[in-house]
Parts: structure tokens; sequence; C-alpha cells
């Protein structure tokens, strides 16, 4: 069983007060996973050092990947975002904003 607030989701923890996600941040950032999703929030952390987090075959992987098979990333962001926009989400193209 992973430690608490290992999940890449803080929003599936039983309780989500400010000492958890505070925790599940602080647990995520030791283990070098700057990406935490909170429901549909992407919270990222500096990590004060290069990681291989940005490189060619990281963005194919997410790409076309289904919500929550991988690791939360901003790349996961902008796909889902670009194919919402485009309607292929089902439903017809909707707007999308991305507030950093």
């Amino acid at each position: 069983r992973p430690p608490p607030g290992a999940a890449g989701d803080l929003a599936a923890l039983a309780e989500l007060d400010e000492a958890a996600l505070l925790g599940g941040l602080r647990e995520r950032f030791l283990r070098q996973l700057v990406y935490t999703g909170v429901g549909d929030i992407l919270i990222a952390m500096n990590p004060f050092q290069p990681l291989p987090l940005y490189g060619k075959e990281v963005a194919e992987r997410y790409r076309h990947h289904q919500t929550g098979m991988l690791p939360p990333h901003i790349f996961a962001v902008a796909s889902r975002a670009y194919h919402a926009m485009l309607g292929r989400r089902g439903g017809g193209p909707q707007n999308q904003c991305i507030v950093i």
C-alpha cells in the first residue's frame, strides 16, 4: 500500500484538508514527483534540479493516454484540453481555459 499522499490524485484521499494536501505534496516532492493532481487541478512544484520530464518520448506517452493511466503531468493537461477543444472527447467541441 502506498504511503499517504503518494497517490497521483489527492482528491482520492479519504480526508482532504490542508494537512493532508501539504503532506501529500511533500511526499511526492521527496520522490521527485513534481506534478500532483487534485481532481481537475494540476499542482506543479519546482524540483530545483533538472529532471527528465519533457523529452519527446514523454510527450508521446501523454499524447493519447487515458486519464488516470499515467502519472499527473502538464502534457496530460494539454492533451485533454486539445482533444476537448476538437470535440474528440464526445459532446462536440468545447472551449478550454488553462490557468497557470
